[in-house]
């Protein structure tokens, strides 16, 4: 029970990942709320749903969660969206939406987190970033683009604030067996449970990760044991690298 006693807010909580997260963070004594479009099919103390792409929601957000769990120890800006194709396919839809979700969401439920946790004395922030933020890989632009501007994000706050006890840091994955990886192959015509094989048998240690896998690391970076990480992106590839 290492996060007994604290409270945790999760964005992205209705999907694969960020429902198996929520189980973790619960299950090892956090108290969460969480966010998405629609989250009531998970368990939770508070349900704090609402548009990311409407900027005042992300800019109340913290707020709601301190107020609704009596404080916010630990932020978990999780959603996201993948954009697929390349810069010629790309419309402005394409754009604000990708943007909108994985940069200027987190952008500001960290620039609202940020006060609420140096005036406790500290806190942590876990972004879910991806090893495609760190190296492009082909045809995914506007996803490559936001997941490093999420990167960068994360480094620098990692820097600005943790002298005021509060650490930033990211989780960096390549493929995670997700709905929404599933739906993705299911759109573009191909069956997912083929693509799936032929995943895993590109990845060095055998299989695309679990949403388990990538939460381990997720509650490691929230915990004491990485105390001394601000600003750090860790990649949780299986390894394999970005092609």
């Amino acid at each position: 029970m290492q996060f007994e006693g604290k409270t945790a807010l999760v964005t992205g909580a209705a999907g694969g990942l960020g429902a198996a997260l929520v189980r973790a963070l619960r299950a090892e004594g956090a108290v969460v709320a969480v966010s998405d479009r629609d989250s009531r099919g998970g368990d939770a103390e508070a349900h704090l749903d609402g548009d990311l792409l409407d900027g005042a929601f992300c800019d109340a957000l913290p707020t709601l969660a301190r107020e609704a769990l009596g404080s916010l120890d630990m932020v978990f800006n999780n959603a996201g969206v993948i954009t697929r194709g390349d810069i010629t396919t790309a419309t402005d839809t394409d754009w604000q939406l990708t943007m909108g979700v994985n940069v200027e969401a987190p952008f500001r439920i960290c620039r609202a987190a940020v006060p609420i946790m140096a005036e406790a004395g500290g806190g942590v922030i876990v972004n879910t970033c991806s090893c495609w933020g760190l190296r492009p890989g082909a045809n995914h632009p506007l996803y490559v683009l936001s997941k490093a501007a999420l990167a960068s994000l994360t480094q620098c706050l990692g820097r600005d604030h943790a002298h005021q006890g509060i650490r930033v840091n990211a989780v960096c994955p390549n493929e995670v067996d997700t709905p929404m990886l599933r739906t993705g192959f299911a759109i573009r015509g191909l069956d997912p449970e083929k693509a799936i094989e032929d995943l895993n048998a590109s990845v060095p240690i055998g299989h695309i990760a679990s949403p388990e896998e990538i939460v381990d690391v997720m509650l490691f970076l929230a915990s004491d044991a990485a105390r001394y990480m601000c600003g750090a992106l860790v990649e949780v590839n299986g390894g394999k690298p970005v092609i």
